[in-house]
């Protein structure tokens, strides 16, 4: 006797297979989403650089994201080649690196603002001297630097090397590696240049990854850096300090006399307490001492700040500026 279930299956008809078209050229490309979610992330990198070259350069500036692109790596070859100046950093812990790329309109202005000039770019090229690479080298060591601030939370690090030659850039990456490459334009001096990431594919993936996570955390209560508050992130920042005796006097033909070895006697009791000094504020009298193997200084009292005080303070600030 068969049973009700096995006749079933056998009456069944055959379920027909299911068939989707699949174009081999765009396959692997960067999805909507994750080029959304790397447009966020480098765009605040665009704001960072802005505020971090304006101070660098000593004028002002604008960077914006323009776009971001996958290349085969014959594509990348033939587009770094015309690259003025090109920088490779290792993303660690991974064994990939990226590379910052410049083009030489943009180049030549930084380094003849760097070197005291105006910026205009004379319109032609030439071979970088010994100078240039230094002065370069220093440059994207710096946006390397802002670039880790963006990814660090992600969980990249970045570690600047010596620049390479244009036609020799493609060789950091694996010869079988698409490369996703960030355009933002730099507009200082009057005049407008490209600078450019290039990353593999895979970190690609693995910051977007990473991104995804990091939202998914902060919505449970759990994410480990977009959560963070501006009052969190506020205490990270670093401020100039200083102990200071004040208001000390000593005599010209006592500095004439001083050298290597020399003792100084300053007019102040070694019981006086000197000043703790924040940003040039004084805001506490203390103490020199000793916390282990470094120098230290115990609080004593506050020290009252008026408003005048401060206004003072900020004059003497700009006109020593």
């Amino acid at each position: 006797m068969t049973s009700k279930s096995a006749q079933a299956s056998r009456k069944a008809p055959p379920k027909e297979p299911t068939i989707l078209p699949c174009n081999f050229r765009s396959a692997g490309r960067l999805s909507n989403e994750s080029g959304r979610i790397l447009t966020t992330l480098h765009e605040s990198l665009a704001r960072n650089l802005t505020n971090s070259l304006d101070v660098y350069l000593g004028t002002g500036l604008e960077v914006r994201l323009i776009d971001l692109e996958q290349l085969t790596m014959e594509d990348f070859r033939a587009r770094c080649a015309s690259a003025g100046y090109i920088l490779p950093c290792a993303a660690r812990p991974s064994s990939t690196s990226i590379l910052l790329e410049m083009d030489s309109p943009l180049m030549f202005t930084v380094i003849d603002l760097l070197l005291g000039g105006t910026g205009g770019y004379p319109g032609v090229t030439r071979e970088l001297t010994e100078i240039d690479e230094e002065i370069m080298d220093e440059v994207g060591t710096m946006i390397a630097g802002q670039i880790d601030r963006v990814w660090q939370p992600l969980g990249i690090t970045l570690a600047p090397a010596k620049c390479v030659k244009p036609n020799l850039a493609h060789r950091v990456f694996p010869p079988t590696e698409k490369v996703h490459r960030i355009h933002f334009e730099l507009s200082v001096a009057g005049v407008n240049g490209a600078l450019f990431i290039a990353l593999p594919a895979s970190l690609s993936s693995h910051l977007v990854r990473n991104m995804r996570a990091d939202h998914v955390g902060a919505k449970h209560g759990s994410g480990y850096h977009s959560s963070r508050t501006l009052e969190q992130r506020m205490l990270d920042c670093e401020f100039s300090l200083a102990g200071e005796l004040p208001e000390l006097k000593v005599a010209v033909r006592d500095l004439a006399r001083i050298e290597v070895g020399s003792v100084l006697t300053l007019s102040a009791p070694a019981s006086a307490p000197g000043r703790l000094m924040l940003e040039d504020r004084g805001y506490f009298e203390a103490l020199p001492v000793g916390q282990g193997a470094n120098k230290a200084m115990q609080l004593i009292r506050p020290l009252h700040v008026t408003s005048n005080d401060i206004s003072r303070t900020e004059e003497d600030s700009h006109a020593n500026s």
